[in-house]
């Protein structure tokens, strides 16, 4: 799934750690592979909530 991900590599992406249309990427993944929709606002916010409790975990 993810390893088909190739976003654009310019200067401002690599110093900002930001993967360009990621979300929508993973949106559109989701769709096909399951048949529901999720928007990519709904893939961004379940990533951080992931992000953030494995943070959490990793503290204790």
């Amino acid at each position: 799934g993810l390893t088909q991900y190739q976003p654009n590599v310019c200067k401002d992406t690599v110093l900002l750690g930001r993967f360009p249309r990621r979300n929508q990427f993973l949106s559109e993944y989701i769709w096909r592979k399951t048949g529901q929709r999720r928007t990519p606002r709904q893939v961004g916010s379940r990533l951080q909530q992931l992000r953030d409790s494995s943070v959490g975990q990793q503290r204790t």
